[in-house]
């Protein structure tokens, strides 16, 4: 008798131990590890030669060069140069070209992935020191033959037509830049990406004669404006 309930409690102890769910492994991602120095690229920005050759008044070009580092900070250094050669609706020809420069810093939001694409935010300083000649078109008078002053260009203090004609006329302009952009992986260490900047006029000089109309590297010469780059990237082969 004793042998049959040793047997029976065996066996509940069985089946209860079965109908017990078992327990789950716990799965953990492993963090992902960068070193200091990830490399450095150096990348082309093609939108403002793109701008230029469909109709664009500006034409610009810049080389941008930044540094890796834990995959998350991404110190930066772009250098280019811009030109516009336009004339306005009243006749008024504006030429200008310089070269210009930002430093600056990106911030990767996808730091802690393994992969090879980026989202950015970051911030720019930016300079540029350039000349500028700014020229009314004359007209021909009719009846004397001879060349009058552009009657589109009008003194606005004492009225009347002006030859406005000043060569060689200086400016700078220092400025702040708010930047977002992507940068993906195209191909083995090449890489594409744009960025969209909005851009502060912190200070500025200009010539006694006229302001400037266009600033290299940072636009129309307004308060502030927004910028656009497209860019071709390569990671150098050494790390």
């Amino acid at each position: 008798m004793l042998l049959c309930l040793s047997a029976v409690s065996s066996l509940q102890a069985q089946q209860t131990t079965a109908d017990k769910p078992a327990p789950r492994a716990e799965t953990t991602t492993p963090e992902v590890h960068f070193p200091l120095f990830n490399g450095i690229t150096v990348g082309v920005d093609l939108w403002g030669l793109g701008s230029s050759l469909l109709g664009g008044d500006f034409m610009s070009t810049e080389v941008a060069v930044d540094v890796n580092l834990k995959n998350r900070l991404f110190p930066i250094v772009e250098i280019g140069y811009g030109s516009t050669d336009t004339w306005n609706d009243n006749g008024t020809h504006y030429e200008s070209s310089a070269p210009y420069f930002r430093l600056g810093l990106n911030y990767n939001i996808l730091f802690k992935k393994s992969f090879k694409n980026y989202l950015f935010i970051g911030a720019r300083y930016g300079f540029s020191s350039f000349k500028y000649d700014v020229n009314a078109l004359s007209v021909n008078d009719p009846i004397w033959n001879e060349e009058v002053p552009n009657p589109n260009q009008s003194d606005p203090i004492w009225g009347g037509s002006v030859s406005y004609h000043h060569n060689g006329m200086k400016a700078s302009m220092h400025w702040m830049e708010l930047y977002f952009g992507l940068r993906a992986h195209i191909w083995k260490e090449l890489y594409m990406g744009w960025s969209v900047r909005m851009k502060y006029r912190m200070s500025s000089s200009a010539d006694p004669y006229g302001d400037p109309w266009y600033v290299p590297g940072y636009g129309k010469y307004l308060s502030n404006t927004m910028g656009v780059t497209y860019t071709i990237t390569y990671l150098l082969p050494f790390k």
